[in-house]
């Protein structure tokens, strides 16, 4: 009797599964890449390296519970990226987990091993068009080159509204919250207000017969604990200046336009300008940073066997006045936009799973240059192989100056104006990739890209710097770098 009352059990839990199986739809998707990776002087001065070479793994999973098709939840995971032989791929780290015997291998299995990409609801208000998005979810500003908003474009809590309002015309809006140092639940929080960051935005894309055009705005206000007590939002990375103070909070917007046209036959052209201003709370009116960058590219798209791609980029730099009261010449940035980029090896998001050293590379802390260069995209010599080739230079419209007056001044951290990243107009570099990928099947795809970059970085700017590896980098000069990698990736 108890076995039968048992199997019951199970059949009517079985049973109510199955119900909720047929008022909901479950869709997967995602790619699981593993790639081998192989680099030199990804520091470009001396001996410093970051691991030379690894195997790295990382497992993005999408879940789509869907009601109907006006009603979806949307839950986004990854696992990793880590190395082979290491953490959540260390040996062991598959067992289960005893926390109370160590810190290594199996005893640390399961502990922050899934990471939260996206959580939300999305829906349509009944009867109508007007979309809702609300929670954690991917926000990225209007952007027609660069694969992404150079301003914001990243995971954030967000609630985000769209609908058509007329044939040609629709409006976006929302409200996102990026910061808040007060945590959940903590023991501890910090007193007072100001623990927060808000951002209000709004994009009206319009489309017509040849192209499209999408202006936008943003609006940000942070709080004076946003990051810390003590260390306020001015200590951000995107908000940094030489004229912020601690404890301090901010208020800016920005303003730009995304546009593509398809007009004329085999071509098509794209363009952006960003401009952003942000003024500290300080009562200083010079104290802040503001300003723009402008990129465009034009693609030949006559050619069956890959597309030619010319392009430009320029971004406002520091003109050494900073010290004096000055403003900071450089954009703000929110956080560290994930994929604007120019080639794949220095700017934005990398092949490479672990991506670049953290001094390069990101909006966040690149801006001061100027590049340009030439892309053939999705060269199709033989069947089911593709090829991507990139060739740019590029050079800073920084002030070498800037590095002079803050390490004159004793500031040590040189404001994220970090070697190997932040560009002086006394600093320049070539770079040259080739990236193939060969489908296996339609899901499945192996990947052999290389890069390498022809580095100036001056060492008499760089060496009577304030940077710990300065005395380094005067004695040998600038490396070159490169980088070699093998992976294999599977969507679905």
């Amino acid at each position: 009797m108890k076995k039968m009352g048992v199997l019951g059990v199970v059949v009517i839990l079985l049973l109510a599964l199955s119900g909720m199986a047929n008022a909901v739809e479950l869709k997967a998707r995602g790619y699981w890449w593993m790639e081998a990776v192989s680099r030199s002087k990804w520091s470009f001065v001396g001996d410093q390296e970051v691991n030379n070479f690894s195997i790295e793994e990382k497992l993005r999973t999408q879940f789509q519970i869907i009601a109907n098709e006006n009603l979806r939840g949307v839950l986004d995971t990854q696992i990793g990226t880590n190395n082979w032989g290491n953490g959540l791929y260390g040996i062991g780290a598959g067992r289960t987990p005893n926390v109370t015997t160590g810190t290594s291998g199996a005893n640390i299995a399961g502990d922050s091993n899934i990471m939260l990409r996206q959580g939300y609801v999305e829906y349509l208000w009944p009867g109508t068009k007007m979309n809702f998005k609300v929670g954690f979810q991917t926000l990225t500003l209007p952007a027609a080159f660069g694969g992404g908003s150079a301003i914001m474009d990243d995971q954030v809590a967000a609630a985000v509204f769209s609908a058509p309002i007329g044939e040609n015309i629709a409006i976006l809006a929302g409200y996102a919250r990026p910061y808040d140092s007060n945590a959940y639940g903590a023991a501890t929080t910090l007193p007072g207000h100001g623990t927060s960051t808000d951002v209000l935005f709004a994009a009206l894309p319009v489309t017509f017969k040849g192209g499209n055009v999408t202006p936008f705005a943003a609006y940000v206000n942070s709080g004076y604990q946003t990051s810390s007590a003590g260390n306020g939002a001015t200590s951000l990375r995107g908000f940094t200046g030489p004229n912020a103070t601690t404890s301090e909070g901010l208020h800016g917007y920005w303003g730009g336009v995304a546009a593509t046209v398809t007009a004329l036959d085999n071509f098509k052209g794209m363009a952006d300008f960003n401009y952003g201003n942000v003024a500290y709370n300080n009562n200083n009116v010079s104290a802040g940073r503001r300003g723009f960058l402008f990129d465009a590219a034009i693609d030949y798209t006559a050619m069956s066997l890959m597309t030619p791609e010319l392009f430009f980029a320029y971004s406002s730099g520091e003109n050494g006045n900073s010290s004096k009261g000055g403003v900071s010449e450089r954009m703000p940035v929110v956080a560290t936009p994930q994929n604007w980029k120019i080639g794949s090896f220095f700017f934005g998001e990398r092949l490479e799973l672990a991506g670049f050293i953290p001094t390069a590379g990101y909006t966040s802390t690149t801006l001061g240059y100027w590049a340009a260069g030439i892309s053939l995209k999705d060269i199709a010599l033989v069947d089911k192989l593709k090829h991507d080739f990139n060739l740019l230079y590029a050079k800073g419209t920084n002030s070498k100056d800037y590095i002079k007056e803050l390490n004159n001044g004793g500031v040590s951290n040189v404001r994220n104006a970090n070697y190997g990243g932040f560009l002086t107009t006394k600093d320049s570099l070539w770079e040259v990739d080739f990236n193939s990928r060969y489908s296996i099947y339609d899901e499945l795809q192996v990947l052999l890209y290389l890069g390498y970059i022809k580095a100036d970085f001056d060492k008499s700017v760089w060496g009577a710097s304030s940077l710990t590896n300065a005395a380094q980098i005067q004695q040998t000069g600038s490396k070159d770098a490169y980088k070699i990698g093998l992976g294999i990736n599977y969507f679905f």
